[in-house]
């Protein structure tokens, strides 16, 4: 822990519905952090046992770290480094291609229209505890999609249970299965489950929640470098591709997950498609109007150095911890 100023900035990001099964929340509270010349973002997820944002903060003015605000500190390490040398933190590196994460808030023909028009590579969606309701949607996306082979993920963040999730793969029209990568976290971790289904639906498993005692049973994992170290998962689970995605926060945030993304692109680590581009559900602000993620490919803006928003970040009402 440093012994330097520390400065916050308190956000509110607003979506037009909630972001994944376990949450109804629609607006989310964050904060951006100032460590010397660099920035980090602090934003928990109390859904997912985070404490809240003013926890984090105030815990962080006592020296106290958690995951959320030691990843927070980690960027800003990293970004002030690069800000003080005048150079954008993804010089040299390529961006890994996203997934599209589709927003049940927005109208669903323009991002049908946009995903084909992009081309996207893959949808990555919520899946709801009615897994029926999972099913319909899904099955819209693989009508529109068929000819142009476009892979649909889903995120069911443990809402089911084994028998459920058994009846969601069984009842799904043979269109869906042919266009599935794979089912996210379909119902709490167990190896042995996990493994059976595996072996009897033939679908791919990406765990997210309970990487650390994940031992089989799943293909690839999903890691969100604003919550934990990517190479500690990376070591884990070596022969697994990895998902890097966003913690679906602060547009800086996700910059940052960027920025690790393609770290380990360039290290050699496997990856697949990742979820980097989470910046369209949201309510646009001066961050997300500079990002640019045009079929999954996210820009990176380049502005003062380091993950970018200089101009942004510099005008923004400080205040000391």
């Amino acid at each position: 822990m440093t012994d330097t100023a520390i400065y916050a900035y308190d956000y509110l990001l607003r979506s037009g519905v909630s972001l994944n099964a376990v949450s109804q929340r629609r607006v989310f509270a964050g904060a951006l952090i100032r460590v010397d010349d660099g920035y980090g973002c602090v934003h928990p997820w109390p859904e997912f046992g985070d404490a809240p944002v003013e926890e984090q903060l105030r815990l962080l003015a006592e020296g106290i770290t958690t995951p959320v605000t030691e990843m927070a500190l980690r960027c800003a390490e990293i970004d002030g480094a690069a800000r003080r040398a005048g150079v954008s933190l993804f010089d040299g590196l390529e961006i890994p291609r996203s997934h599209y994460s589709w927003s049940f808030a927005a109208e669903t023909e323009p991002q049908m229209e946009r995903i084909l028009a992009e081309g996207w590579p893959a949808i990555k969606a919520k899946g709801f505890s009615n897994y029926g309701e999972t099913i319909r949607f899904l099955e819209g996306c693989a009508k529109r999609f068929e000819d142009q082979g476009v892979r649909l993920r889903v995120d069911f963040n443990g809402v089911l249970d084994r028998l459920t999730f058994g009846k969601f793969i069984e009842f799904m029209p043979l269109r869906i299965y042919r266009a599935l990568d794979f089912v996210e976290d379909p119902f709490p971790y167990d190896a042995d489950a996990w493994e059976h289904m595996r072996q009897r639906w033939g679908v791919r498993l990406a765990l997210d929640k309970g990487w650390r005692g994940g031992t089989h049973g799943f293909d690839t994992v999903v890691v969100k470098p604003a919550r934990r170290d990517w190479r500690t998962v990376a070591q884990t689970h070596p022969e697994k591709p990895l998902v890097m995605t966003s913690a679906m926060d602060h547009a800086f945030g996700q910059m940052f997950a960027a920025y690790e993304a393609a770290t380990a692109l360039a290290e050699g680590y496997p990856l697949d498609y990742c979820g980097l581009c989470t910046d369209h559900l949201f309510e646009k602000d001066e961050f997300f109007e500079r990002m640019s993620t045009h079929g999954g490919h996210l820009q990176a803006d380049s502005s003062g150095g380091g993950l970018g928003f200089g101009e942004v970040l510099e005008k923004l009402p400080w205040r000391r911890l």
